[in-house]
């Protein structure tokens, strides 16, 4: 006959590895690069699975933290959705400044229709974009930047109790602030050439209005395309320090939003 201590043992941890699940579960989905649309699912259910045994023996979670009804089940995985959200959103934000980067240098090199399909978040960006975002990529992984994603994952169970969060000012105030430094990144990033094609147009303009003789139009495209390739191509060497400050600012970060949202 089975042992009915080892029965509830049994029940007791595979109850404290759900409530572990629904928190690794939401973060994982809505981190970078592994929460990329072109992930299959079943992969990051799997990995998801994987992180959850390994931490079951490092956390202290309870299982008596899981609700008992449907209704609070739904509250409980509710809550920790909008716990990986709201980090997630932060971690995302140094990848969106890079899109953001690339299609205003895009268009002002008249590119706009041109685009690619970003795999990271499943939308249509420019080529240059699609650049930097690899760049992006490889810096974080170069870095090991997603070490501070999961180990603010691994510290958010001592932060913050499962189920509950706070959602106050300073949290608000955290994350206007992370979308408030996207767009600082996002003009640093394209400085460089979106100054430089600024002065091939006022020079095209100049040429236009001075020798109206000469085909502007046909002379000004693939001369924006160039001095835009050029300069982005330049302004990689200083490209890489500045997102590697800005992912190690991210990791600081994302810790005390989450101890915020812990209250």
């Amino acid at each position: 006959m089975t042992d009915t201590a080892l029965l509830h043992w049994t029940l007791d941890h595979i109850l404290t590895l759900l409530v572990i699940m629904t928190r690794v579960g939401p973060m994982l989905f809505l981190m970078p690069i592994i929460g990329s649309s072109s992930v299959p699912a079943q992969v990051k259910g799997l990995f998801t699975l994987t992180i959850s045994l390994i931490l079951l023996p490092m956390v202290n979670v309870s299982a008596a933290l899981l609700p008992m009804t449907a209704i609070g089940y739904a509250v409980f995985v509710a809550v920790e959705v909008a716990f990986g959200a709201t980090l997630g959103f932060f971690a995302r934000l140094v990848f969106d400044a890079t899109d953001l980067a690339g299609q205003m240098v895009g268009i002002s090199m008249g590119m706009g229709m041109a685009g690619t399909m970003d795999p990271e978040n499943g939308t249509q960006v420019s080529l240059v974009g699609t650049l930097w975002n690899i760049v992006a990529i490889l810096v974080f992984l170069g870095i090991n930047g997603h070490h501070l994603f999961f180990r603010t994952l691994v510290e958010s169970f001592a932060w913050v109790t499962p189920g509950s969060i706070v959602l106050g000012q300073a949290t608000l105030k955290g994350v206007l602030q992370g979308v408030a430094q996207m767009f600082v990144l996002g003009i640093q990033i394209m400085a460089p050439a979106a100054v430089a094609l600024f002065f091939s147009h006022v020079a095209m303009g100049i040429v236009a209005k001075t020798v109206p003789q000469v085909p502007i139009m046909l002379v000004a495209m693939p001369l924006n395309i160039g001095i835009g390739f050029l300069f982005v191509g330049m302004s990689l060497s200083y490209l890489l320090p500045l997102l590697v400050k800005n992912f190690e600012m991210m990791g600081q970060n994302l810790t005390k939003l989450a101890i915020g949202l812990g209250g």
